[in-house]
């Protein structure tokens, strides 16, 4: 068996690059060609926490609100822009292992000219990919106005008209309150529960949080024009 040591290239932390003043032997390594006191590589980073800013989920309730300008505003910070981003898919903020901030998100490619293009695997979507980008500033902090009135009553109506999948019941389906949840704090979207209340367009049983459109509720969203008078 042969005592030479592989190259440098196929072992980076050969006993050479170690410094060491003779070949290793058995006894030197614990694995062969690699000296026992060569500096390991540091582990790449992974992902140690995520928190959704928007997903597909609630996306319809935050286009067209306050909180949709600011997060706009704080992707074109950047050096992201908005139109680019997929709104089916999530944008994240991430957190690795190292404790280095990321923006997670996915981006429609172009072409040179600009424009977007069908995926070469699948030619029933827009080609994309997800990009991550280093966080210079916070996102903005979630407020209570920034789930307005149509957002929160219409995320209501939708979940108290969705089609059932077979085998499910209504109440196995995560509720407006849980789904505005994934991307508000909970006291956030408590407090406009509570706004929404203290106006009747509400109404509820044991917890707010299961709570329905009453005959008001009803009508002001109609008037807001999402559901037909």
């Amino acid at each position: 068996m042969s005592t030479t040591p592989p190259s440098a290239e196929a072992a980076p932390n050969d006993w050479r690059e170690a410094g060491c003043a003779r070949d290793c032997t058995t006894q030197h390594t614990f694995q062969w060609g690699r000296c026992a006191h060569a500096t390991e590589p540091a582990p790449e980073p992974t992902i140690a926490s995520r928190v959704s800013l928007v997903t597909p989920e609630t996306w319809p309730y935050i286009c067209g609100t306050p909180r949709d300008a600011k997060l706009q505003a704080w992707l074109r910070e950047h050096s992201i822009e908005p139109s680019c981003v997929s709104s089916d898919d999530p944008v994240s903020l991430v957190t690795r292992s190292d404790g280095t901030r990321l923006i997670e998100y996915t981006q429609y490619l172009v072409t040179a000219e600009g424009r977007r293009y069908l995926d070469p695997k699948d030619h029933t979507v827009a080609a994309k990919e997800t990009r991550l980008a280093p966080v210079h500033t916070p996102p903005p902090r979630p407020k209570r106005a920034d789930i307005t009135t149509h957002a929160l009553l219409q995320a209501i109506h939708d979940h108290a008209t969705r089609p059932i999948p077979p085998g499910k019941y209504r109440w196995e389906i995560p509720g407006a309150w849980w789904t505005l949840c994934t991307v508000y704090p909970e006291k956030v979207v408590t407090a406009a529960y509570e706004r929404e209340d203290d106006r009747g367009h509400l109404e509820c049983g044991v917890s707010l949080r299961t709570s329905w459109l009453t005959d008001k509720g009803t009508a002001r969203l109609a008037e807001l024009g999402s559901v037909p008078a």
